[in-house]
């Protein structure tokens, strides 16, 4: 892909790049860690075990993943992405030298943060290179277009994961507050992480791990907000059947660039999230650290619901119910009637299809 390269249009290759890259590594597991766990505890124990560590695997394939999408986007070569690939693989941060142990331990995905802005980078010098090396390219684009953006990753790594602390410490604070306005600023602010390139299951880990089940319940019943608003708006632009299914399973960040380039989709969502935290904190929907950025994804949310005392009709009406008849309401106000974005916000392009 030699032709002119704007960085509105990079931004827009590398940001659909990271929404498929994130999707196809996160969904399998997403969808069916939940129902190997429970499978496994009737029959075939040993089976769904390893078929849940097979799924659980693919996760650490993300930062590759982003890298083969926004290649086969710009149309790179087979070296080119590839290289591309590896590249985001070391400047996620999956892969950490543990000095202590002297060993190289692994963690899913990394931090998608920094993923997003070495695409950004190695992308643009992967193209710009293109083509530059003749015959000697197998040998100078892995060091050059590979190796620097790798290397500019490690440096960045440590400042960019203090954004994702930031953040967390400024979520935290809501934990101070009283119990109806932390529910309804904590579904806020996960409403938001998931349509952006942070990891909400990393930041419930964060948050909860010293317990607030409230606040965690709370976390889940905003990452199901967002799902709902755009599975609503998905279904309204008939989109294929495909995409919006699999946002309500666990794609949410599959419509991370509508939501880049149409920001007021946002409006809807956080007035989905907003009563649908009260909803969390009026039937005390509890959660932990384990279940707080996942949502209804995997029915991990509701099951852990169930688990901390919920009824299973609480669960379906706090987890369902509202959140899906507020989406549907505030997309058809906020849409329809005071005209803050078209319907076709919620295109999804190529996906599905």
């Amino acid at each position: 892909m030699t032709e002119k390269l704007t960085f509105k249009s990079l931004f827009n290759t590398v940001l659909n790049g990271m929404a498929v890259g994130v999707v196809s590594g996160l969904i399998a597991n997403a969808v069916l860690s939940a129902v190997f766990k429970y499978a496994g505890m009737l029959f075939l124990p040993e089976f769904f075990k390893t078929a849940s560590q097979a799924v659980y695997l693919l996760q650490f394939a993300v930062p590759v993943l982003v890298g083969t999408a926004i290649g086969m986007t710009m149309k790179f070569t087979a070296l080119e992405n590839t290289v591309l690939g590896a590249a985001l693989l070391v400047a996620s941060g999956s892969i950490v030298y543990n000095s202590e142990l002297k060993v190289y331990t692994t963690v899913p995905m990394g931090d998608l943060i920094n993923v997003l802005l070495i695409a950004l980078f190695a992308t643009y010098l992967i193209h710009k290179l293109s083509g530059k090396f003749g015959s000697l390219t197998i040998i100078f684009l892995p060091i050059i277009g590979g190796g620097i953006p790798a290397l500019v990753g490690l440096y960045t790594l440590p400042h960019v994961k203090k954004i994702t602390k930031f953040l967390a410490d400024g979520v935290m604070t809501f934990t101070t507050l009283q119990p109806a306005t932390m529910a309804v600023l904590i579904a806020l602010s996960f409403s938001l992480f998931i349509v952006t390139p942070l990891s909400t299951v990393a930041m419930g880990i964060v948050l909860f791990s010293n317990a607030n089940y409230l606040g965690a319940g709370a976390a889940a019943i905003g990452v199901v907000s967002a799902a709902a608003v755009l599975m609503v708006g998905s279904i309204k632009i008939k989109n294929p059947s495909g995409v919006s299914v699999a946002i309500v399973l666990g794609a949410i960040k599959l419509m991370m660039p509508n939501v880049a380039r149409t920001p007021l989709l946002l409006v809807p969502i956080f007035a989905t999230a907003a009563v649908s935290g009260l909803g969390a904190w009026f039937f005390n929907i509890l959660g932990d650290q384990t279940s707080a950025g996942f949502g209804i994804i995997g029915l991990i949310g509701p099951l852990k619901a169930i688990e901390k005392g919920a009824s299973l009709l609480v669960a379906l009406l706090t987890y369902v119910v509202i959140p899906f008849s507020s989406a549907f309401l505030f997309d058809k106000l906020f849409g329809d009637v005071l005209k803050l974005y078209k319907k076709d916000a919620y295109e999804s392009g190529n996906y599905g299809k």
